[in-house]
């Protein structure tokens, strides 16, 4: 057996140093563009995700949410929580939050939207929406009927959903917001941007508004504590600390709340397998395409090497090597390419998406499976050429007849 491997090697890099170099070349080229192009897409949605996750981190959840025991409302007794879950030394802040769905109102237009009412102060140890500022200020504690607008609800500032905003409010503007029955006008004092459409399509006001609107003031509750904790803490592990605290509540980590990530995330997996479903037969074509060419202008070769008493299979098998040994080297390139060029070129360079600018990610495991299914394709296409043509008896291969 390994004698015949030997065998079918020797055949196979005898028919590579002999045989037309530009060809070779050429073939590796395509199958180094191929693996790059598989690899690429799977790169740029682990950095597209990546980046998602960031925004919903640092813009709305923080890395633990806090949320009320089954069957409840809200939280209470929330400052006291706040100050047990602020005793853990991986915390860096806390934010308790009241939220509901409200109904905006400016000139002719009307539109809906959570609206959250937070410590301005809390709100900047948790989040970073003190500087997604566009336009106008962010809130401070002492106010009053002033509310800012993420882009999505204002309108205009790049917003992805203009036709279903308020069309297009600016800083000192006047909205009326209604929260289960109770209108209240509130001035404009500052719109944001996350580049995360999500979190850009909601408002934010003092607590203080909110707990007139709900109805509830001076009873020190909440719908929800955002946690923000020591960056590269791993959140799982925070939850199980609060949890021997003697904490009740839901504690839900920031992954529980990155759905429609996942939705996103499974769209572009469908392309990414439509991408590289294509690559693969293209990577079969040009290998099916050479290995043919190949065997036709070496036809009286094959058959002088059965005459001789080389087996079938090993000849087969050396044009099956042949064409391994182009998929390798298109591969060991791409691979290079990749990891030495093109990923960090977007980490000095990175690219600006709707998102915000990204960099390329390259997972080894996500390349080494891009390879296998390389290897495979090349086999397919050279085991099918090869047999159709190794098969034939010795008068036809020798004689052309």
């Amino acid at each position: 057996m390994l004698e015949k491997a030997r065998v079918s090697f020797f055949l196979a890099s005898r028919s590579i140093i002999r045989g037309n170099k530009g060809i070779t070349i050429f073939t590796v080229f395509v199958l180094t563009l191929i693996f790059v192009q598989l690899v690429l897409f799977s790169t740029i949605l682990a950095g597209v995700t990546a980046q998602f996750n960031k925004l919903l981190v640092d813009f709305q959840t923080g890395d633990v949410v806090i949320e009320p025991r089954e069957e409840q409302r809200y939280i209470e007794d929330a400052s006291a929580l706040q100050k047990k879950i602020e005793s853990l030394p991986e915390v860096t802040g806390t934010s308790a939050r009241l939220k509901s769905s409200g109904s905006f109102r400016y000139k002719e237009k009307e539109m809906g939207a959570t609206v959250y009412g937070v410590n301005p102060t809390e709100e900047s140890f948790v989040t970073g929406l003190e500087g997604a500022m566009i336009s106008g200020e962010f809130l401070s504690k002492p106010d009053r009927g002033e509310i800012i607008l993420g882009r999505e609800v204002s309108g205009g500032f790049g917003g992805l959903m203009e036709s279903r905003s308020l069309g297009g409010v600016e800083v000192g503007d006047r909205v009326e917001v209604t929260i289960q029955g109770r209108t209240k006008e509130f001035r404009v004092k500052g719109i944001y941007s996350t580049l995360f459409f999500m979190i850009d399509a909601g408002a934010y006001i003092t607590r203080a508004d909110m707990e007139e609107m709900l109805g509830i003031q001076n009873q020190d509750l909440a719908q929800e504590i955002a946690v923000r904790t020591i960056p590269g803490t791993d959140e799982t592990v925070t939850r199980e600390k609060l949890f021997s605290l003697g904490i009740g509540e839901n504690v839900r980590t920031w992954r529980e709340f990155a759905g429609i990530l996942g939705m996103i995330e499974d769209t572009l997996g469908m392309v990414r397998n439509i991408m590289n479903l294509i690559g693969l037969l293209i990577a079969f074509v040009i290998i099916f395409v050479v290995i043919y060419v190949n065997i036709v202008n070496k036809k009286r070769q094959i058959g002088v090497q059965k005459a001789i008493g080389i087996e079938q299979n090993v000849i087969i098998g050396s044009f099956v090597l042949q064409a391994m040994l182009y998929a390798g080297a298109g591969v060991i390139f791409g691979y290079i390419l990749m990891n030495y060029g093109i990923v960090p070129y977007t980490v000095s360079h990175p690219l600006q998406v709707p998102a915000g600018a990204i960099s390329l990610e390259l997972d080894s495991l996500e390349a080494l499976n891009r390879a296998i299914l390389l290897f495979l394709a090349s086999v397919v296409g050279s085991v099918i050429p090869a047999y159709r043509l190794a098969n034939k008896n010795l008068l036809e291969l020798i004689w052309e007849k």
